[in-house]
């Protein structure tokens, strides 16, 4: 008997993993652009919707879990499915809507429209959580579509989305205008400091600190090698310099916050790292 394909009745619109990911791709490229204004509005909105104490806040929690389910076994995995779903029951649904009405709403007139229609590499998998989490979807749907979740999570190899030639179209087009605008100004662990700065207030900065001290040791080693360099043994001035260097890496061990200047002289030493090793 040929199995019937049901018909997604997802709307990315009413997915708050998804809006969370386009707004953090708005603060992004404010920042980047250096649009200070964009850049508050952004961060407004997000604070004030994604706030430790906020209800689409405790609903993304549930998202976040399901996908760092990615490499466990089985059986954990199904476990961690069981758990979302009774954390997500005990959410007010009706609420949720009204909230994301609100921030849609907010998205559309303080931002621009076309924010809704960024591009979310990992869109697929959000999409999938969505309805393993939607009781209004038909039971046998509903176990199909878990079914497959645990089943790609658990797969030997990393999943991957599954994007339609549409979607690889939209993302290539995506890729290839954000590095035209981007890519000659700033390195990829430049753009990765950026992003994690801006949305430090996630998380209390846990993240961004995360971050910082693995990025700090990876700068420290390439500054350690290039101490043999004869460019900087044989002159001093340069020696100096590198010392300089050092004492700003490690004075980030004692920062409780770090803040704009902070980034900047890190992303100074990111670009002089990157001319040592090339």
């Amino acid at each position: 008997m040929r199995k019937r394909k049901y018909k997604s009745r997802h709307n990315k619109k009413r997915n708050t993993a998804f809006l969370y990911e386009v707004l953090v791709q708005e603060i992004t490229r404010s920042v980047i652009g250096k649009d200070e204004e964009r850049k508050k509005k952004a961060l407004g909105i997000c604070r004030g919707f994604f706030n430790k104490h906020s209800l689409l806040y405790r609903e993304r929690e549930v998202y976040k879990s399901l996908l760092a389910a990615e490499g466990l076994e089985r059986h954990f995995v199904e476990k961690i499915v069981e758990e979302s779903k009774k954390e997500y029951g005990c959410l007010d649904k009706k609420e949720i809507f009204n909230v994301q009405t609100k921030l849609i709403n907010e998205i559309n007139t303080r931002l621009n429209p076309e924010v809704l229609n960024y591009f979310v590499p990992h869109y697929k998998n959000l999409a999938t959580i969505a309805q393993i989490l939607n009781k209004e979807l038909p039971v046998k749907e509903r176990i199909l579509l878990e079914d497959k979740f645990v089943g790609d999570v658990t797969a030997t190899d990393p999943i991957k989305d599954s994007m339609e030639p549409t979607d690889n179209l939209v993302y290539k087009t995506f890729v290839e205008n954000y590095n035209k605008k981007y890519e000659s100004t700033l390195l990829e662990e430049q753009k990765e400091i950026i992003t994690r700065h801006a949305i430090a207030f996630s998380d209390n900065g846990v993240s961004l600190k995360i971050f910082l001290n693995e990025e700090i040791g990876r700068l420290k080693s390439i500054l350690d090698t290039s101490k043999e360099m004869d460019f900087f043994q044989e002159d001093a001035d340069m020696k100096v310099k590198l010392q300089e260097v050092y004492a700003i890496l490690d004075s980030y061990k004692e920062k409780e916050n770090i803040l704009e200047d902070d980034i900047i002289r890190l992303l100074e030493v990111q670009s002089l790292a990157r001319e040592i090793g090339s």
